[in-house]
């Protein structure tokens, strides 16, 4: 099994005994897949995919054993030659449609050519865990070690410094920037911080978001501008509209159950529409946020990796090779 699936599930294992009360447990056998307007398009048979970016409509990335891309919108893919060994990367990234990073453990592969070849660099760690590039130079990475913290370099990946850490012990570092300016970051252990000047200096508040019950959950931060954003997390939606000041949980998944999500995605396509991915769900608002209806069920496999490349044209990949699509 894949890496980042098999670490997840021993520690949710492992925390079975411990867990809070109001935990609900998914039911198995999972029902039958129940997809609505989304497609199994393809299946990279044998393969756990870990996450999937599309650069055009047509052509796009996913992350198996290798980098795989597809020239024809997700119906056939091919690994791309010369590529290495891709079995701990489990985070995609492209800032255009030339420059992108696939992100391990304690690697990172950067293309500048549209994805036809990849560079691998070593990263200062061996918990890297999440990553956000602004532009082709500058980009930070949550760094899940002992001495954990939000990690940034201002050259590409060549090298790294701490620009942020947590007062508190946390289990996660989850980044967002609008500009190379503005920029947020939530954690594992609860607490929220924004910054206007690039990382130098950040604005903190501490508990104000749920704090994440297994160690090494997959959340993901959205902001639209610098009032309104969105943290998905084992609770669900948090949607913040003072720039992070105060949070509100606007989607609690009664599907996969409470504290049930180990993978979180969120993605907006408009400032009206938006998907939010957890296990084995996909849920869609219309509203900016305020409501959202049960998009896509899968019961045979798991949800991984979630992209849109506009309103019309939405791709997921699953632990079992699936590729599902939705064209609107």
């Amino acid at each position: 099994m894949r890496l980042k699936m098999f670490i997840f599930y021993v520690l949710i294992l492992a925390g079975f005994s411990c867990r809070k009360s109001n935990y609900i447990p998914p039911v198995y056998p999972l029902p039958p897949d129940s997809l609505m307007s989304w497609n199994v398009i393809s299946t990279l048979s044998g393969k756990d995919l870990s996450d999937i970016w599309f650069t055009s409509a047509s052509r796009g990335f996913t992350l198996g054993d290798k980098i795989y891309q597809t020239m024809d919108g997700g119906l056939t893919w091919n690994a791309i030659p010369n590529t290495p060994t891709m079995s701990n990367f489990i985070n995609l990234f492209f800032v255009n449609s030339q420059t992108g990073f696939a992100q391990g453990f304690s690697q990172l592969a950067a293309t500048v050519d549209g994805g036809n070849t990849w560079a691998v660099k070593t990263l200062p760690t061996d918990s890297a865990f999440t990553i956000f590039f602004i532009n082709p130079l500058e980009g930070v990475y949550g760094d899940e070690g002992r001495n954990g913290g939000l990690r940034k370099t201002t050259d590409g990946g060549n090298s790294w410094a701490t620009t942020f850490s947590d007062p508190d012990t946390s289990t996660g570092f989850y980044p967002f920037f609008l500009t190379s300016d503005t920029g947020f970051v939530a954690t594992g252990s609860g607490n929220f911080a924004s910054t206007s000047d690039g990382g130098q200096t950040w604005q903190s508040r501490t508990g104000i978001l749920p704090v994440s019950q297994y160690y090494q959950s997959y959340n993901q931060l959205y902001f639209q501008d610098e009032k309104h954003g969105f943290y998905a997390c084992q609770s669900g939606i948090m949607k913040t509209i003072d720039g992070g000041q105060s949070w509100q949980n606007v989607l609690m998944d009664s599907v996969d159950g409470i504290y049930s999500n180990v993978i979180n995605v969120v993605k907006f396509v408009d400032v009206n529409t938006g998907y939010y991915k957890g296990e084995t769900a996909i849920y869609k608002t219309s509203d900016g946020g305020q409501t959202w209806s049960l998009n896509c069920k899968v019961g045979s496999d798991d949800l991984i990796g979630m992209y849109f490349f506009d309103i019309h044209n939405g791709w997921a990949c699953t632990s079992k090779g699936r590729i599902l699509r939705i064209q609107q």
